[in-house]
């Protein structure tokens, strides 16, 4: 079987249908541990206020949007014209993957780094993006933290939480004097590699036509004033429309919590997440958010374990679901169209038929 014959087979529905049902059961492998948690969770599902439970679906959905749309910003900032609903449906898949299995997070980032190539960026550009969307991920864990220790009145130290804010400010300059100084960059680096290749006695420009085209799309990833400002916009928009979700869970189970304790319970368990050595930090994540609410928040154990199974609900199992149902909706529902060109013997059969 050629390679041909294997890319034909990948692009039938019967293979994509069989590629649904092998990840629907490695997804029930992962999670077999741990399937109680959905019946609790729906029972407290079912006692929850309706109301504050409909709020928080709301304010879920808005959060994934407000993360899309920092992608949208930088991409279209860098020249590629994206589209807000592939955009969207990108996040809700990559969130899909992300969450599912152990090491999720090197998945999605692997998935979201391949389709912006798809839709016209350059590898320089896609790099910058997860760069740089981390980095505004950190600011923003920053600024929300900092603000929640000064309402609680806790000592902390400002320049721990400060140096997350320095660091994106400085990518943020250093990208920027980057794009407008490319040949500059350029004369650097071919400097340096020319050096390299008289250590190993290699030809002087083994690698120059490789720089020169690197540094022609330098000068895409300049990210003006107001451009950078609407990226950490919707970064911490992002951020606080979740913090805003585990508020709304609380207060469905009859919780009313401080929102700075609450806050600060959010940011431990996603400090605590980032390991994820179990799908989406099941069980690791729920402790730690259960426990901090107790402790930060003021909350009976009780109450603070009913609101992360109504949390974790919406925003794991709830949101993974929509994820992976836009995934295989979209694989499914896009048509196959196949452009290879015909092999020298099919040409023969199709000219004589």
């Amino acid at each position: 079987m050629n390679w041909q014959t294997v890319r034909k087979v990948v692009k039938t529905k019967r293979f994509q249908a069989c590629f649904v049902l092998i990840v629907l059961a490695a997804l029930v492998f992962f999670g077999r541990d741990h399937l109680h948690f959905i019946g609790d969770g729906w029972r407290e599902l079912q006692d929850a206020d309706f109301r504050w439970v409909l709020a928080a679906i709301v304010l879920v959905g808005l959060s994934m949007m407000a993360q899309a749309e920092v992608m949208v910003v930088l991409l279209r900032t860098a020249g590629v014209n994206v589209k807000r609903r592939a955009v969207n449906v990108l996040g809700l898949a990559a969130n899909a993957w992300s969450s599912s299995f152990p090491g999720g997070p090197a998945l999605s980032a692997a998935m979201i780094f391949r389709e912006q190539m798809k839709w016209g960026a350059t590898p320089v550009i896609a790099s910058w993006y997860m760069i740089l969307s981390g980095a505004l991920a950190g600011a923003g864990m920053a600024v929300l933290a900092l603000g929640s220790v000064f309402f609680l009145g806790l000592t902390v130290k400002p320049v721990t939480l400060a140096l997350s804010l320095v660091g994106l400010l400085a990518l943020a300059f250093a990208t920027n004097w980057v794009a407008k100084h490319p040949e500059q960059v350029e004369a650097w680096l071919v400097a340096r590699a020319r050096a390299f290749n008289s250590w190993r006695n290699q030809p002087e420009d083994r690698f120059t036509p490789a720089i020169e085209s690197f540094s022609d799309q330098l000068s895409a990833v300049e990210l003006p004033l107001n451009k950078l400002t609407a990226a950490i916009f919707y970064s911490m928009m992002n951020w606080a429309l979740e913090i805003a979700c585990l508020l709304a869970c609380i207060m469905a189970i009859g919780g009313e919590p401080p929102i700075a304790g609450v806050v600060l319970s959010f940011l431990a368990s996603k400090l605590v997440g980032q390991a994820q050595i179990t799908p989406g930090g099941l069980g690791p994540v729920d402790v730690a958010l259960t426990t901090t609410l107790v402790g930060l928040a003021a909350m009976t154990s009780v109450h603070a374990f009913a609101a992360v199974l109504v949390y974790r609900m919406l925003n794991f199992f709830g949101l993974t679901l929509v994820g992976w149902l836009v995934y295989f909706g979209a694989k499914l529902a896009k048509p196959v169209l196949d452009t290879e060109p015909l092999h020298s013997d099919e040409a023969k059969d199709s000219s004589a038929a």
